[in-house]
């Protein structure tokens, strides 16, 4: 099934901001305990979610063997998440003076995260599989993937190069 083109547009436009916000310090205005980074990362989230739900088309027992695995999937996603945007976070604080022993150690760092994302993924294919079936899984991994793939190429289009 593929993702309609307006919701990925709306996904992105909503989500564009959060990889920009999060190159700087979190925002001083706090909502309650949470950051202004925190905030929007949840909301990513629940945008997720959200097309996840619609792409995936779920009768109700499928939905409840679903959606537990998934908010676990999610939690998991978030920690390899964390990781990815310290990462990006270190490299916009270092590109324009990038020594060698640095862009080792990030992309060292890049490799193991994306080492861990397939990792996470092997994991929970075999549970979506187990819970539902291998074709509902395959087909929640491709939405995922296309989301993902968008994501990244936000991240990626504004990511300086090394000079």
């Amino acid at each position: 099934m593929k993702i309609a083109v307006p919701i990925l547009i709306r996904f992105l436009i909503l989500t564009g901001g959060l990889f920009v916000v999060s190159q700087a310090q979190a925002s001083p205005e706090n909502f309650g305990m949470q950051t202004y980074e925190e905030v929007l990362r949840a909301d990513l989230r629940a945008k997720h979610a959200e097309m996840i739900g619609r792409a995936m088309q779920l009768s109700g027992k499928q939905a409840e063997a679903f959606w537990p695995i998934f908010r676990d999937y999610q939690k998991d996603l978030k920690k390899l998440n964390d990781e990815k945007l310290d990462i990006l976070k270190e490299y916009y604080g270092n590109y324009e003076k990038l020594t060698e022993e640095k862009a080792y150690e990030l992309a060292e760092r890049v490799l193991d995260y994306d080492a861990g994302r397939i990792k996470l993924k092997r994991y929970y294919f075999k549970r979506f599989s187990k819970a539902l079936s291998p074709q509902t899984a395959v087909k929640f991994f491709q939405v995922d993937n296309q989301i993902q793939a968008l994501v990244d190429l936000q991240i990626l289009s504004e990511l300086p190069l090394v000079k």
